[in-house]
């Protein structure tokens, strides 16, 4: 397969990757002649790698008695890195306190603005303040109720300084869903705004609030605006201004594995579970990703479309402790028409785009011309949350930008970072995610536990830096062990389908709980996805599997083009495309066409939730919906007419 971008000598050279293998070489004296000899060294000299990776990015970490780099355990858990150290996330971004901008700040209602380090800094160390005076104390959580807004990312970075505990639900989150993940923390402070912007309409968060007081009896609320022309002055803005000029706090030295924050499931059974991370394994991860593998520097500016609720909003925010611009855009990227996700990006000047693979797919589906859609400014593109489809790959390639790298990234919030992504070394090839993660002890495991080159389950062999510390509440580690090790002994299983390819990278094919699997072949949903990203009729579909006795029947869900309607005709041409292009195993027995596709609130399609559905299985936790009404259709399917 030819490569659809190639990376030249001397574009390597320049890359903060190539500066690391330099250091390692003057250091170590090691050289490696690819990535994949790096990689092979990240994982097999474990200890070395991390320590030299912290040395190489001059973090402050304070070593103790007896501090040791890895301690290796039996169990996979109990493992730990940097013990008997303290560090402080907020640390590495106070090395800059330039007027260089550190957030600029875009709605959906047109409204901009921006922060420099210097301003970011003062605010920061306002809220702090505040923070003490009301008593909050290492440990305590704090939570935002928050749309995605420069305040957001201040609210972070201040409980960061203290050794407080950082945890956000977006506004897309309904009432329950929120308490439902803040309950469980105990919160001493709710962080509220007053209301949001989507899709041109106005939301407010009154009743929401008092539903939220009523049943967690929160201590203190602090009420922001959102940003506009017309914003009033509220809590937050009057604590800036009362704390501004006060002297700056010392940030508190905490251990390597105290909690960052915490992020959420968005599981379908019981309640969703506190994902826990750390100081120490954050800092050092997401560095280790946004400058090696993303080759970010100070000079640029990223722009991932994302909300506070998605883990790409916490990895998004470190591009700050590389002193880089973080573009934050609040709203609906395709208000009033998809034209408006390009303008967005054109006017932020980012030089690094990033957005979910539906949102791609979306932008391909509305067929704006090349003129309209190509971005000059940009030096790569990221893509996540789903697998990133051949076809749009090369809508990407063709219409944004030819001359810059396409970088498909996988991981997850149960690891705040990924275990697969992209590396400036390496040539891109469309439908491929480039490598695994440097010191991400990766590989992919048959069902008897055994690797293989075939398709098969996603696995992580020895622990890394951001597993989670524990999850909230979680007694003798009982939810963390079912969610990752149930599958295989001490090897962390992550319930994603992939394949490696002869190019060295990676092809996701779904969640492995969603793996389709009639006749005994297991059959991953993207790949007919794929498929039918070549129809231009096809708006989005979903794959899942029906319980029939001892086999299992494969059902399509097509939603159309407004206002298509899907022929018998063009079912008849969707299965023999499928057929030709895939095999006769992965025909549908029947294909639906509905009015929506049930997806999560971070924009993936959830077969998980469908699949229950349709086999009347107890589902207990809609809150992951972004669109829970949508089942209503699925539930009076008939599948036998």
């Amino acid at each position: 397969m030819k490569a659809l971008w190639l990376p030249k000598i001397s574009y390597i050279k320049k890359t903060n990757i190539f500066h690391f293998q330099e250091f390692i070489k003057k250091d170590l004296k090691i050289t490696f002649s690819n990535y994949d000899k790096l990689w092979k060294w990240s994982t097999s000299s474990k200890e070395i790698f991390w320590l030299k990776l912290a040395d190489y990015f001059k973090l402050n970490i304070y070593k103790e008695k007896n501090f040791k780099t890895f301690k290796k355990n039996k169990n996979f858990i109990q493992s730990s890195f940097f013990q008997n150290s303290k560090i402080n996330y907020f640390n590495e971004v106070d090395k800059f306190h330039s007027k260089d901008i550190a957030i600029k700040f875009f709605s959906e209602n047109n409204y901009f603005s921006q922060i420099t380090y210097e301003d970011l800094h003062q605010k920061v160390n306002a809220l702090a303040h505040y923070f003490k005076e009301t008593q909050l104390k290492k440990g305590d959580r704090v939570v935002g109720y928050l749309p995605n807004i420069p305040d957001t990312i201040i609210c972070l970075l201040a409980c960061s300084k203290l050794g407080l505990v950082w945890s956000s639900c977006s506004p897309d989150f309904g009432v329950k869903a929120v308490i439902d993940r803040f309950h469980q923390l105990k919160p001493k402070m709710l962080i509220i705004c007053d209301y949001y912007i989507y899709n041109g309409k106005k939301f407010k968060y009154s009743n929401q609030l008092t539903e939220i007081q009523n049943t967690l009896n929160i201590p203190n609320i602090i009420k922001t605006s959102y940003p506009s022309h017309l914003s009033k002055k509220l809590d937050l803005e009057k604590i800036y201004s009362k704390f501004l000029n006060k002297k700056f706090l010392k940030n508190s030295l905490v251990p390597f594995d105290h909690p960052l924050y915490i992020l959420f499931s968005s599981g379908t059974t019981g309640l969703p579970k506190c994902i826990t991370h750390s100081h120490g394994g954050v800092t050092l991860q997401h560095l280790k990703e946004l400058s090696l593998h993303t080759n970010v520097s100070s000079k640029d500016n990223m722009l991932f479309f994302t909300t506070c609720g998605w883990m790409m909003w916490n990895w998004m925010v470190s591009n700050l402790l590389l002193g880089a611009t973080v573009s934050l855009y609040e709203g609906s990227p395709f208000y009033p028409d998809a034209e408006n996700f390009i303008n967005t990006v054109k006017k932020s000047k980012a030089t690094i785009l990033g957005a979910g693979a539906k949102a791609f797919e979306h932008l391909h589906s509305k067929n704006l011309p090349k003129n309209k859609t190509y971005i000059k400014n940009l030096k790569s593109v990221l893509s996540t949350g789903s697998p990133l489809s051949d076809e749009i790959f090369n809508f990407i390639n063709i219409k944004i930008n030819k001359n810059i790298p396409i970088h498909s990234i996988s991981g997850g919030t149960d690891i705040v970072s990924c275990f697969m992504l992209g590396n400036p070394m390496s040539p891109v090839y469309k439908g491929e995610i480039q490598s695994p993660g440097l010191g991400m002890d990766i590989d992919v495991f048959d069902e008897k536990g055994l690797p293989t080159n075939k398709t098969g389950e996603l696995v992580c062999k020895s622990p890394f830096p951001s597993k989670p510390i524990y999850f909230w509440n979680d007694k003798n580690n009982k939810k963390y062990k079912d969610a990752y090790f149930t599958k295989y002994k001490n090897i962390w299983s992550h319930g994603d389908f992939v394949k490696k390819t002869v190019n060295g990278g990676y092809r996701v094919f779904g969640r492995s709980d969603a793996t389709l699997n009639p006749g005994g072949v297991r059959i991953g949903t993207a790949e007919i996805y794929n498929v039918l990203n070549s129809l231009d009729y096809i708006e989005d579909s979903l794959a899942v599997g029906l319980k029939d006795k001892n086999d299992e029947k494969i059902l399509l869900f097509v939603k159309a083009v407004t206002p298509n309607i899907v022929t018998d005709n063009q079912i008849l041409k969707i299965k023999k495309l499928i057929k030709d292009q895939l095999s006769p195993r992965h025909v549908p027995w029947k294909i639906f066409q509905v009015k929506d596709i049930p997806r999560t609130k971070s924009g993936k399609n959830s077969e998980i939730i469908v699949k229950k559905t349709l086999n009347n299985d107890k589902i207990s936790n809609l809150d992951a919906l972004a669109n829970p009404e949508s089942l209503k259709e699925y539930k009076n399917i008939k599948l036998y007419e």
